[in-house]
């Protein structure tokens, strides 16, 4: 994988995660629409289909990738219970669980401007699969 070719996925994974957290709030909010399309295990969303697949094969031995991916985890953790507040009814609770999930998307977004910079900054070129 060429160093551009890592640059343009990392940025679409940013904005399939973007995407994602806007069905959470677009849920939260009481769109029905909305209801149940934001997978709740942390590798079913887009974002973690890619980053367990294609980046795990190439970046997985990187610290920066494991920080990211314990990050990613944790914020699905806490969707997993605003999820079940929601699906219980309890819209108070929910909403706290948002805010806080909005607080560790913004992380995981500032790791991954972090983990683009480390591609940017590398003196490699092209990255092969990790063995």
């Amino acid at each position: 994988m060429t160093k551009n070719e890592a640059i343009r996925q990392i940025r679409q994974a940013k904005s399939a995660h973007i995407r994602w957290r806007a069905l959470v709030q677009a849920m939260v909010a009481g769109l029905e629409s909305a209801r149940d399309k934001a997978p709740v295990h942390h590798k079913d969303c887009d974002f973690g289909q890619w980053f367990h697949r294609d980046c795990f094969k190439i970046f997985g031995h990187w610290r920066l990738y494991q920080d990211v991916d314990y990050a990613h985890e944790l914020m699905h953790e806490v969707y997993a219970l605003l999820h079940r507040a929601y699906r219980d009814g309890d819209a108070e609770r929910a909403e706290q669980l948002a805010a806080h999930l909005i607080g560790l998307s913004h992380s995981l977004l500032e790791l991954m401007a972090l983990f683009e910079e480390e591609i940017i900054t590398s003196e490699i070129d092209d990255f092969l699969e990790t063995p």
